[in-house]
């Protein structure tokens, strides 16, 4: 059977942007299409892929690296598999990891294009305009992400003031002018927008390189991906609700993310928890996950393991 090309978005952002949340949009909408995805997360546990609910295809994790340095291997195979085995797929979701520089990405997918198996059809950039400054100032990552991106997704829009989404619109502009943008509450937005973009064949103007003075400045990409290191907390029975929570006020600044499966003494079924800058948030779990108590990834600088497990340690009831 002879397939079309099949359409590739490549979903990047900073950690804790929205990613998922844009992908778990887009695969439970009304819209009748098959998509693949393909997770590449930052960490030992396959957090996001377990994340992710309602797609019709295969989800593929990519763990224990960015793709543009360990993973990149993995990434053509999931390829390979995909073009091998696509059925009736009819678009393919990348979503990158928090920390990954798209660019390696693209040059990869611009790599497998040219064989006539995919086409990029767009960069889909989400913004976490609660954490915007911070991000920029630490992470080289997400500069190369916003210059990188066709789209721009300026999301929690509702968590800031009114005037902040058009102020960063201002400051992404300078970054990245011939990029779109869009404003979103939890990443809802149309299907159509996210999909379809239509890159240009031509890179964006500064991708790939910094303005003079230019947020990000100073910052170098390397394999240590800015500093960033990863630790995996896990308990094997649940936690005090109330000891946990006064836990997660407590935890150190260096941390940008956390997110897992936590089971509080009481219930059978596990929440989510995700911890992003200063805000902290509890909902319920996908269908079909389970923990016997603690499954925590932990983002961040000069993280202690030691502190960290010991203060999970005394949450138990």
């Amino acid at each position: 059977m002879i397939h079309s090309t099949l359409p590739v978005t490549l979903l990047t952002g900073f950690l804790g942007s929205g990613k998922t949340t844009l992908v778990n949009h887009i695969l439970s909408g009304h819209h009748g299409l098959k998509i693949g995805v393909i997770v590449n997360e930052f960490g030992e546990l396959g957090i996001d892929a377990a994340l992710i609910t309602g797609a019709s295809g295969s989800v593929i994790e990519l763990a224990n690296g960015c793709v543009c340095c360990a993973t990149q291997g993995d990434l053509r195979r999931s390829l390979r598999d995909i073009a091998a085995n696509r059925n009736d797929l009819e678009a393919l979701l990348i979503e990158t990891s928090g920390l990954a520089d798209p660019e390696p990405v693209i040059a990869e997918l611009q790599s497998t294009g040219s064989e006539g198996i995919f086409r990029l059809d767009g960069v889909v950039t989400v913004i976490d305009s609660e954490n915007f400054d911070q991000n920029l100032d630490h992470a080289e990552a997400a500069f190369q992400q916003i210059v990188s991106g066709d789209l721009q997704i300026i999301n929690k829009v509702d968590l800031v003031a009114p005037e902040v989404p058009a102020l960063i619109e201002q400051g992404l502009r300078k970054l990245n002018p011939g990029a779109r943008f869009i404003e979103a509450v939890k990443c809802d937005v149309p299907l159509d927008v996210v999909l379809g973009v239509a890159r240009p064949t031509s890179p964006p103007a500064n991708a790939g390189h910094h303005a003079h003075n230019q947020p990000g400045d100073g910052h170098h990409h390397h394999h240590g991906h800015d500093g960033f290191e990863s630790l995996v907390l896990t308990l094997d029975h649940a936690v005090d609700p109330e000891r946990f929570a006064r836990w997660l006020e407590t935890l150190p600044t260096t941390i940008f993310r956390a997110k897992g499966f936590v089971r509080f003494v009481g219930n059978e079924v596990p929440v989510v928890v995700h911890v992003v800058g200063a805000r902290r948030s509890v909902e319920s779990a996908p269908a079909g996950v389970a923990t016997a108590g603690v499954a925590l990834v932990v983002i961040g600088h000069d993280l202690s393991r030691h502190e960290l497990q010991d203060g999970l340690v005394n949450c138990a009831a």
